[in-house]
């Protein structure tokens, strides 16, 4: 059972670890970029992380408690996970909604013919840019992330309920 809590607790924080540390980024960025507004699951950071914290201290009071049997102690942490189950996934949804716009947004303004093209105008590459099956390969990837990104823009044409800027 130990072994078991010990996994579903690194899981959870290995789940909120990266926003965690996002949200000390984003209250600095809060007094520095002018006009600068946190969204949302950006605000409510602090209170998953305090919320979080809170389960932790319980979980490892279980575990060190002594008194409880092994029955006693599972029942206790099943009930653990049902007050805080829906705190994880409704976070985890956030958070994974949060990425996908932001990769999305990040996708319709790279331009990604200038980014491959400064660096290949950094590399070393001349002779080897003349070879066919380089410029095919390339031609291949260009046309890969093309299309990724107009399915992404598709996706998010035909679900505007979960378009948040």
């Amino acid at each position: 059972m130990l072994r078991l809590t010990a996994v579903a607790i690194s899981a959870l924080m290995l789940t909120a670890a990266p926003a965690l540390a996002q949200d000390a980024e984003t209250r600095s960025m809060a007094g520095v970029i002018p006009g600068y507004e946190p969204s949302a699951f950006e605000q409510d950071l602090a209170g998953v992380e305090s919320r979080m914290a809170a389960f932790g201290a319980r979980v490892q009071a279980l575990d060190e408690d002594d008194t409880l049997t092994e029955a006693e102690r599972q029942t206790r942490m099943a009930a653990l996970w049902t007050e805080y189950g829906p705190d994880v996934m409704a976070f985890t949804a956030s958070a994974a909604e949060m990425g996908l716009n932001t990769a999305g947004t990040m996708m319709q303004t790279m331009n990604i013919g200038a980014l491959v093209e400064a660096a290949l105008s950094q590399a070393d590459i001349a002779g080897a840019m003349a070879s066919v099956e380089v410029q095919a390969a390339l031609a291949e990837a260009f046309a890969e992330v093309t299309e990724a990104f107009g399915a992404a823009n598709a996706e998010r044409s035909a679900n505007p309920a979960h378009d948040h800027p």
